[in-house]
C-alpha cells in the first residue's frame, strides 16, 4: 500500500437523473453499479437552482453560488439594443470558480464534460469543456489535450436533431459520446496528479428528453433498447467507482465521492408557451410580416417596442420597465402591478382542467431582494452589439440538440466580472454608461438586478417554453418530439462521507460547490438567499404523490398546502424558508 497525503475529492455528475428513478432502476436490478451508491442511506434528493437548466445549475455548482451572484440565468443573453439573443458561455461567468479557489492553495483539478465551461480557459489543472461546446480545439486546456482526444475520436456532443423521430440514431450517438467520456476519464485520471476530479455524464439528460416514455414504460417498443444503453452507462459508473475504490486503497484512506444531478426529470403532458400566452393577453407584440409561424423560434428581433412583457425559456418573464430597457414601456409602479396581475392569472391557467403552474415566484422570492441602485438604465452587464454568438434569425440553426431552444435569461452578463481566483473585479466588456454595478458583498448579490421579474415553476407534467414563433399556448409531446422535461426537485445526490465531516447536507446544487471548497479547508460563500420551497404538487418520477423526497420531513414551520399530483388546488404561492441546510424538501 502506498500512502499518499494528497487531499482528494471525486465528483461524478449524472445529468438529469432523478433520485426516485435511480432507486427504481436499482430495485429492478437494472443498474447494479448505480445501486452501489443509490441504495445507500447516503443518497437522497437534491433541489435544482431556478430555473432548472443545466448552465444555471452546473455554473452554480462550480462557483458555489447562485444566478444572482454568477450571473448565468439560462442559455442565452438578450441584447437590449439589437434585441438579439446570444449564447451564454464560460467567459460571462461573474464569480470565481472552485477550480480557481483551489488553485490559490496549490491544488489541482481535472474536469471532464462540465457544462457551461466553453470556451475553455486556463484553470489550475486540466479542462475538457461540456455543453454547449462546438469546437474541440477551443474546448480543452491545456492545448496539448487536443491531440490525444482527437486521436481517441472524442465527441463533444451527440447529434440529437433526430432524437424524437429516430431512437436508434439517438442511442448510437449517445453511445459515441459515452465512449468519449470514458476515453477522457482514462486519459486524465491515471497519473493521479490531481486533487479534485470532476466527470459529468450528460447522456441521461439527452435520453430522458426524447425517450422518457420508453425508459419508464416497460411496454414501450423502445424500452429494451433504452435499458441496454443504461446498462452500458451503468458500466461506466462502475469503472469510476472501481477507480475510486482502488485509489482509496492506494492512498491508505477513503477517497470521498460526491455524485449529483443538476435537476430532476419527469414526463411531458403538454408544452406551455409563455410568449404565446403573453401575446394573447396583448402584452407581447411582434413585428411579423409573414405571420408568427414564419418567424424563427429564437428571433427576438421581432419584439415590438410597444410590448409590456416577454418570456425566455423555460419560464422567465421580463417586464419592459424603463429602468431596465432603453425603450421600456412601464414605470416601476406599473411594472409591479403587472407582475401581480401576471402572477394571479398564470396561477389560474389550466390545461384539461389541471393547473399548469405550481408557483410563480417574484425575483425577490427566487433570488433575494434587489439592492437599491442596481439595474439602472445603461448599467454595465447589458449585452452589447457584437458580444456573444448570435442565435437569432438564420443563425439560430446552430441550436440543435437535446437542449436546443432552452434559451436563457436576458441581460445575464456580469456588471463587473471577477478576475479568476481573486476578489478583484474588472468592467464587463463592451461600452456602457451609467453607475457601476455594486460588486462587493456589502452591496448584496452583484447580479441580482439581472434576474427575470417572474420565475414560473410548472406543475408536474408541464414543460415551459418561450418561443417567438408559436401561435398556440399548448402543444403535445408528439408535436415537438420530446417526452421528458426537467423538474426542479428530485435530483440525485450522494456523498460517500455524509455526516462524517460535520458539514450540513446540501439543499440545492450551489451548496455542493460550497461543500467541495470546505472539504479542502477553504471558506465557501454564504447563501445570499434561502432556497424557496413551494410545498405543492410533490411527485416522484411517476407523478405519484409524496410528502417529501430526500432527507425526509419538511422543515419545522414550513408552510404547506393540500394538492394533487396533477397540480395545486389553489392559486397562490406557498413558500417556506429553509434555515437548516440539513433539511431538503423536494417537491
Amino acid at each position: 500500500m502506498h500512502t499518499d497525503t494528497r487531499p482528494r475529492l471525486v465528483v461524478l455528475g449524472l445529468d438529469g437523473l432523478p433520485f426516485s428513478l435511480a432507486r427504481h432502476l436499482c430495485a429492478q436490478g437494472r443498474t447494479p453499479n448505480l445501486a452501489r451508491i443509490a441504495a445507500s442511506p447516503n443518497a437522497s434528493a437534491l433541489a435544482a437552482e431556478l430555473p432548472d437548466l443545466s448552465p444555471v445549475n452546473w455554473t452554480s455548482f462550480y462557483t458555489a453560488s447562485g444566478p444572482e451572484t454568477h450571473g448565468v440565468y439560462g442559455f442565452t443573453r438578450f441584447n437590449v439594443t439589437t434585441r438579439q439573443l446570444s449564447l451564454a458561455d464560460f467567459s460571462q461567468v461573474a464569480a470565481p470558480t472552485i477550480f480557481d479557489r483551489l488553485g490559490e492553495r496549490g491544488l489541482t483539478s481535472r474536469v471532464v464534460n462540465l457544462p457551461n465551461t466553453y470556451p475553455a480557459r486556463p484553470i489550475p489543472g486540466m479542462l475538457v469543456s461540456g455543453f454547449v461546446a462546438h469546437d474541440l480545439a477551443r474546448a480543452v486546456h491545456p492545448p496539448f489535450l487536443l491531440g490525444p482526444l482527437t486521436g481517441a475520436g472524442y465527441r463533444l456532443e451527440a447529434d440529437t436533431a433526430r432524437g424524437g423521430s429516430d431512437p436508434a440514431h439517438l442511442l448510437a450517438e449517445l453511445r459515441a459520446t459515452l465512449a468519449s467520456r470514458r476515453a477522457a476519464l482514462h486519459l486524465l485520471w491515471p497519473d493521479l496528479a490531481w486533487n479534485l476530479f470532476v466527470l459529468v455524464l450528460t447522456e441521461t439528460d439527452r435520453l430522458f428528453h426524447f425517450l422518457w416514455d420508453a425508459v419508464t414504460d416497460e411496454g414501450h417498443p423502445q424500452h429494451p433498447a433504452c435499458m441496454k444503453f443504461l446498462a452500458e452507462w451503468d458500466a461506466l459508473l462502475g469503472e469510476v467507482l472501481d477507480l475510486v475504490k482502488a485509489l482509496s486503497a492506494r492512498d491508505g484512506r477513503p477517497v470521498r465521492l460526491l455524485a449529483l444531478a443538476d435537476h430532476g426529470f419527469g414526463p411531458v403532458r403538454a408544452e406551455v408557451d409563455l410568449n404565446a400566452w403573453l401575446r394573447g393577453q396583448g402584452l407581447l407584440r411582434q413585428v411579423m410580416p409573414g405571420g408568427v409561424e414564419q418567424c424563427h423560434e429564437l428571433d427576438a428581433t421581432t419584439l415590438h417596442p410597444d410590448s409590456a412583457a416577454f418570456a425566455l425559456d423555460p419560464g422567465r418573464i421580463y417586464l419592459r420597465t424603463r429602468r431596465r430597457f432603453p425603450d421600456g414601456t412601464l414605470d416601476d409602479a406599473a411594472g409591479r402591478r403587472l407582475a401581480e396581475r401576471l402572477r394571479r392569472e398564470l396561477m389560474e391557467l389550466t390545461f384539461e382542467g389541471v393547473s399548469v403552474f405550481r408557483a410563480v415566484l417574484t425575483a425577490d422570492e427566487a433570488y433575494g431582494p434587489e439592492v437599491p441602485g442596481q439595474g439602472a438604465l445603461g448599467q454595465p452587464g447589458f449585452s452589447q452589439p457584437g458580444s456573444g454568438q448570435i442565435v437569432s434569425g438564420q443563425t439560430g440553426s446552430c441550436l440543435t440538440g437535446a437542449e436546443s431552444g432552452v434559451a436563457g435569461a436576458t441581460i445575464a452578463g456580469a456588471g463587473k466580472r471577477l478576475l479568476p481566483g481573486t476578489g478583484q473585479s474588472r468592467p464587463a466588456s463592451g461600452p456602457a454608461s451609467g453607475p457601476a454595478a455594486p460588486s462587493g458583498p456589502e452591496d448584496g448579490p452583484p447580479l441580482r438586478w439581472a434576474a427575470p421579474d417572474l420565475v414560473c415553476v410548472p406543475a408536474y407534467g408541464f414543460d415551459l417554453k418561450a418561443k417567438w414563433n408559436r401561435s398556440q399556448i399548448f402543444g403535445l409531446p408528439e408535436q415537438y418530439g420530446r417526452t421528458g422535461t426537467h423538474t426542479p426537485d428530485d435530483a440525485f445526490w450522494y456523498d460517500s462521507q455524509a455526516g462524517q465531516s460535520g458539514i450540513a447536507a446540501p439543499v440545492s446544487v450551489r451548496d455542493v460547490g460550497a461543500l467541495v471548497l470546505r472539504h479542502f479547508g477553504l471558506d465557501a460563500p454564504e447563501r445570499t438567499v434561502a432556497y424557496p420551497v413551494v410545498l405543492t404538487g410533490q411527485a416522484d418520477w411517476r407523478g405519484a404523490q409524496v410528502s417529501a423526497l430526500g432527507h425526509g420531513s419538511p422543515a419545522s414551520g414550513a408552510a404547506s398546502s393540500a394538492s394533487t399530483a396533477s397540480g395545486p388546488a389553489h392559486t397562490g404561492v406557498s413558500l417556506a424558508t429553509l434555515t437548516d441546510s440539513a433539511t431538503i424538501i423536494a417537491r
